[in-house]
């Protein structure tokens, strides 16, 4: 008798079910490697604050973290002792003085401070990256009404102890979130498992 050169049957469903059981393995592996990686990124990210706002009280300068959201990049710069913290409304008050002013504004004092920002090398020695697989979702601050979901965003961190008080929204491809809630003081970082909305923060 001619032996068959097919699959039967029962052969198929061997190989179906053993694939099957592969990828149900395979799967949780997967998505507990991004909840690894997000919780990776949350902590690097705490510790980088704390560093900041520690150094903007020893120097008596003011530190920013700087967050690149198209680039998923942060990094840490530090500039004058003194700066002013622009509302959207503010910043579009000073360009319409601006355009009827021929002495220097307090828009033009702002951007000469604002071009003595470095990036501070003690902390962050270049544009530090997300973990793989790891991106901003958003990035909201008190004096943003909306989250900021591309260009730059910034936190800073101010001599006397304060700090602008921000939420950083990361997600991974598992659709895990978490949130990082910058305290306004000590430069404490709460860290939540979720998509906190500006609303639970800001108007407590």
């Amino acid at each position: 008798m001619k032996k068959s050169d097919g699959f039967t049957l029962i052969e198929m469903l061997v190989v179906v079910g053993i694939v099957a059981l592969m990828a149900g393995v395979m799967m949780p592996t997967i998505s507990s490697y991004f909840q690894v990686t997000i919780n990776s990124a949350t902590r690097d990210l705490a510790t980088v604050i704390k560093e900041a706002y520690n150094s903007a009280v020893i120097t008596g300068k003011i530190y920013r973290l700087v967050y690149d959201i198209k680039e998923n990049t942060y990094w840490v710069e530090s500039g004058p002792a003194q700066y002013l913290l622009h509302t959207k409304e503010s910043k579009e008050k000073e360009e319409r003085r601006k355009k009827f002013s021929f002495s220097k504004t307090s828009q033009d004092l702002q951007e000469n401070k604002e071009s003595q920002f470095k990036i501070d090398t003690t902390i962050t020695r270049k544009k530090a990256n997300l973990p793989r697989g790891v991106n901003y979702e958003d990035i909201a601050t008190e004096l943003s009404k909306d989250p900021i979901t591309d260009g730059i965003a910034y936190s800073h961190f101010f001599p006397h102890g304060l700090t602008e008080q921000t939420i950083i929204h990361l997600q991974d491809q598992s659709k895990h979130h978490a949130s990082l809630v910058i305290t306004q003081l000590v430069g404490n970082t709460e860290v939540y498992d979720r998509y906190v909305t500006p609303k639970e923060i800001f108007e407590e």
